[in-house]
């Protein structure tokens, strides 16, 4: 066994090449050398040969070659698999290293979704970090929380991701950290006549065009489960889009009906002209950060957590239940 180790390490420490492993991701994340070559600023032959090497190090295929262009053999899946999880540990410990040498500074970067951009908590978070870490440098994405998949999370382009998910938790490999409950209410623009009832029923915007985010995201199935109640079947929205900009627009300009977070609405509505509807869509949903599990949580990271926490409940959190009546909601908007 101990000679299987010996073979082992020499092969990582003097056949085995960083340089090689990252020429690799990038074939398979262009899907062709050429692309490759071009993204790395290599000539194709220098990335056949990183690619040749590797496979002759390792005597297994990692790409399967064809006219539509290249992609991991199962060989080649599990060594970027593994070779992304280094790499990531990598950098954490220099990271650190910076941490380190220069206390206070640090870099994270945060995947979210326009509706918490646009809802003001996440500005709010960004300002109270900047008080306690001047130095502290935080890029923020825009990330398809909506569909809580977590690919970005797992690929490791963001190291926080920002969202509103279900009750059913998150994956395994996924840590959440739930920030605060938050009612969803339904919106139309205030141009509208009939958006001014005291009183209506989803039967009421029968007709009405619907802008949503895609099915199977939790808005969408809240709002599908309203109409359920009413013995109603939703028809297909007329937009389907997760941009909080082209639906404010829509909103504005025309008769059309969504569903946003309380917070949007609360910090967009004088703006944007927007009417609350006296309708409900059941209980509020948790707005989390996700982080990965096998990734240890830098310093900076769990500080952006802890002061997202405290601005959502600073914000109302759990203490403004009752703002999942629409027409509280409407009270506190016309103060």
């Amino acid at each position: 066994m101990g000679g299987g180790i010996r073979s082992w390490d020499r092969l990582i420490g003097g056949r085995l090449r960083l340089r090689e492993l990252r020429v690799l991701h990038a074939v398979v994340q262009a899907g062709s050398m050429a692309k490759a070559a071009q993204e790395l600023s290599m000539t194709q032959p220098a990335v056949s040969q990183a690619i040749s090497h590797l496979e002759t190090a390792l005597r297994v295929p990692l790409l399967e070659r064809s006219p539509a262009g290249v992609a991991p053999t199962p060989f080649g899946a599990a060594l970027l698999r593994r070779a992304l999880e280094a790499t990531d540990i990598l950098a954490e410990g220099l990271r650190e290293i910076r941490a380190l040498s220069d206390p206070g500074a640090a870099e994270i970067v945060v995947g979210t979704s326009e509706s918490h951009i646009a809802g003001g908590a996440l500005a709010a978070t960004l300002f109270a970090l900047r008080q306690r870490y001047s130095r502290l440098r935080v890029q923020v994405v825009e990330s398809n929380t909506a569909a809580m998949t977590f690919g970005d999370l797992r690929d490791r382009r963001v190291d926080v991701m920002l969202g509103r998910g279900t009750r059913d938790g998150a994956p395994d490999d996924v840590r959440q950290d739930v920030l605060l409950e938050e009612a969803l209410l339904v919106v139309a623009g205030g141009h509208n006549v009939w958006a001014h009832a005291p009183a209506m029923r989803f039967a009421d915007l029968a007709g009405k065009p619907w802008v949503l985010a895609p099915a199977g995201t939790a808005v969408y199935e809240l709002v599908a489960a309203a109409h359920r109640a009413e013995g109603l079947s939703m028809d297909p929205p007329v937009v389907t889009t997760y941009s909080m900009m082209l639906r404010l627009q829509l909103l504005a300009s025309g008769d059309f009906v969504t569903a946003f977070p309380e917070s949007l609405v609360r910090n967009l509505a004088p703006a944007w002209n927007l009417r609350v509807l006296p309708l409900r869509l059941g209980a509020a949903l948790p707005v989390s950060a996700y982080t990965l599990r096998s990734r240890a949580a830098s310093p900076a990271i769990q500080a952006f957590i802890e002061v997202a926490r405290a601005i959502s409940c600073g914000d109302g959190g759990r203490e403004r239940d009752r703002t999942s009546d629409p027409l509280h909601v409407k009270e506190v908007l016309s103060r």
